[in-house]
């Protein structure tokens, strides 16, 4: 085996390792409870080492919004990809949508990941909190990368800065009433998500036509 087949195996070795651990801790923090899953617990349940959970995760908030942040960043080459004529809200929302749809494939493809995610940030106020704090971060770098993309200022420019929180309250309405549903599944999550996403569509795009 050459170094470069081993250098590939040794990644993809560690992307399964990430993800075991990632869908272990979502699981129980599921069915304990977030406050009351303790890091060992998901290393011995994840068949880790604690020390090896720390190579990946520093803490337990970083592991159970793993796949929120991966999303984040990957929304900025998403954007970047959406052809140039298409409005800018539809630009965002579709970018969103290419992202979260590959990330509904991770784990076993089924989206239940993702879906045990949502769940979990809907009913776990100090995952809530320490999502929420860094989420006003990653609305300003997207409404900055949107406002680069339509040529405008957003030091004086509100649009991208309400079309990037227009469309991420959109999702998260969508989740809230996802999660409230007695037997939501990764459908219904997807349905959801994609009425929202049309609903703030349209009127937003003209706006940015008729300012």
């Amino acid at each position: 085996m050459t170094a470069e087949a081993k250098s590939g195996l040794r990644e993809r070795k560690k992307l399964r390792t990430r993800y075991a651990i990632i869908s272990t801790a979502v699981t129980l923090f599921v069915e304990r409870g977030y406050d009351e899953t303790t890091v060992a617990e998901i290393a011995e349940a994840a068949e880790v080492a604690p020390r090896t959970f720390f190579r990946y995760f520093a803490t337990k908030d970083e592991v159970a919004l793993a796949l929120i942040t991966e999303a984040d960043e990957a929304i900025f080459p998403a954007l970047e990809a959406r052809p140039a004529d298409e409005p800018p809200v539809t630009a965002f929302a579709n970018a969103t949508r290419t992202v979260v749809e590959q990330l509904m494939q991770a784990d076993d493809g089924s989206g239940e990941l993702w879906t045990r995610i949502v769940w979990l940030l809907d009913n776990s106020p100090p995952l809530l909190a320490a999502y929420f704090q860094r989420l006003l971060s990653i609305e300003d770098r997207l409404a900055r990368k949107l406002a680069e993309r339509e040529g405008v200022d957003p030091d004086t420019d509100l649009r991208p800065f309400l079309a990037v929180g227009a469309v991420g309250t959109a999702l998260r309405a969508a989740h809230h009433r996802w999660a409230a549903l007695p037997q939501g599944t990764a459908e219904d999550l997807a349905r959801l998500r994609e009425q929202a996403l049309q609903f703030l569509n349209e009127p937003l795009d003209r706006h940015w036509v008729e300012g």
